[in-house]
């Protein structure tokens, strides 16, 4: 049974638990465009999925997503505590070098 996904703000870290996939979508899309609306947002946030239990190649849609919003509003964007699956789909779609943050790719 998969675990619903819920997501907390806390300071300036979006972190993410439970599944990330296709049926969690709609809401987290939902949850997170609403944040992206207030007046205070950081210059930086971060998106942690160390607590995410689930992922499939949704998620690497929304994290496109993410990316050109946070750039359309002129934010910093990184991803931490990447899952090693989820770097996988990345590098298999061909997008791995869009969900790093620049300067900051992973080693060798």
């Amino acid at each position: 049974m998969n675990t619903p996904l819920s997501s907390t703000v806390v300071g300036e870290v979006l972190q993410l638990e439970g599944a990330l996939n296709l049926a969690s979508m709609p809401r987290l899309l939902a949850e997170t465009t609403a944040y992206a609306r207030q007046d205070a947002l950081p210059d930086c946030l971060a998106i942690d999925f160390a607590h995410v239990t689930e992922i499939d190649s949704s998620a690497v849609a929304l994290m496109l997503h993410w990316r050109r919003a946070a750039e359309r509003l002129g934010k910093a964007l990184r991803y931490v505590h990447l899952p090693a699956n989820l770097q996988s789909l990345a590098e298999l779609y061909g997008v791995d070098h869009l969900i790093h943050c620049p300067g900051a790719r992973p080693g060798p």
